[in-house]
């Protein structure tokens, strides 16, 4: 559905309804589901079938054409999880175990989450020299995928797209080789490899690794993305107590995304208004995400208060929102590591550039 970008008064009504949703799934609690949003509230949301199974969770009466909306979320990822599993199962038997990353590693922690956790896709990441089998197997069991361009756009994108089937049988599954066009969070594609970690008998990365992977996707996507990414990055931060959040800034610092860190935790605090919904828990957090920002130097500070300031609107800002934008400034400044997104920037674009020359087609999903 695209919708204008909402006004002030419903863009406050979205954040308080995708707060709401986060502090029902923290808590248990009903009473921060008193409110029972408008129609087009919950659509522009993306979080109709979410707040539909909490309510019921919960004992809140909804209307039953909304209580169809959180059925249809949880039948519908049932259902693909199960699919999910049959192409790992089948990918095992071959030699081939991916590991879960993104938003699908809550489907495999917290199985609850099958209920309240809408999924467009799973993503899946391999070592690149499994790639071009792993592409075989998947299109003999049926699996459609866009051409794959020339072998150095295939080498430098991040991944791409596979999918079958239609409506509940629908699958898509994106394949990636790396996190983010290289030499940019190497370290990172190299740890959520090596991980040893499982979670409902499917590989997964730890969990620090799992946040600063939210953390390098909310600033290569230019500080916009669906709430419920926000709601996942609270979901494993919120709560850490003081050693576990040492450890995860010691994470970030390996991974270079120490400022990404930053500017999607102050990004999530402020998508899901917890500064009016809960205003100690926004206190806490606050507090650790200003100490982050601290330890930056004032250029580095000003420059990301520039490109995503504290209330940074749920719509990107039509001037920022193009590629060229997000991934060099956003990207750069995000990731602590100005020259290897420039090299990235550059090599992949004249890999892409090379295609079009040669009348190749690109891989559709390396530069998104």
């Amino acid at each position: 559905m695209n919708l204008p970008p909402p006004a002030r008064g419903q863009h406050d009504a979205i954040r308080e309804l995708a707060g709401a949703c986060y502090l029902a799934m923290r808590m248990g609690d009903p009473g921060v589901l008193h409110a029972l949003p408008d129609e087009e509230t919950l659509q522009r949301s993306g979080l109709a079938g979410t707040h539909a199974n909490l309510c019921l969770d919960l004992g809140i009466g909804i209307p039953r054409e909304r209580a169809i909306a959180g059925m249809q979320l949880a039948a519908a990822n049932r259902q693909r999880w199960q699919a999910l599993n049959g192409v790992l199962g089948d990918l095992h038997a071959e030699g081939i175990e991916p590991v879960l990353f993104k938003g699908g590693v809550l489907h495999a922690r917290w199985p609850r989450m099958r209920e309240l956790r809408a999924m467009s896709d799973y993503d899946l990441i391999v070592p690149q020299r499994e790639v071009q089998r792993l592409r075989d197997l998947l299109a003999r069991q049926g699996f459609e995928t866009v051409p794959a361009g020339s072998r150095l756009t295939q080498r430098l994108c991040k991944g791409w797209m596979v999918w079958k089937g239609s409506g509940l049988s629908y699958q898509n599954l994106d394949i990636h080789a790396r996190v983010t066009e290289p030499p940019v969070c190497s370290s990172l594609t190299d740890s959520i490899l090596a991980t040893r970690e499982r979670a409902d008998g499917v590989r997964v990365p730890d969990l620090e690794d799992c946040i600063c992977m939210i953390a390098l996707h909310v600033v290569r996507s230019g500080m916009h993305r669906p709430l419920r990414e926000y709601i996942d990055l609270l979901w494993y931060v919120d709560g850490m107590d003081q050693a576990q959040w040492r450890i995860l800034l010691l994470r970030a610092r390996r991974h270079q995304l120490l400022p990404a860190l930053f500017l999607s935790l102050r990004q999530a605090l402020h998508c899901l208004a917890l500064e009016r919904l809960a205003p100690e828990r926004a206190a806490m957090l606050g507090a650790r995400i200003a100490a982050l920002g601290a330890t930056f130097g004032s250029m580095r500070m000003r420059a990301l208060d520039w490109l995503a300031p504290p209330d940074y609107p749920l719509h990107p800002i039509t001037s920022r929102d193009h590629p060229l934008f997000r991934r060099s400034a956003i990207l750069g400044a995000g990731t602590g590591s100005a020259w290897r997104v420039c090299a990235a920037f550059a090599a992949y674009g004249a890999a892409r550039l090379g295609d079009s020359v040669m009348g190749g087609k690109p891989q559709a999903r390396g530069g998104e």
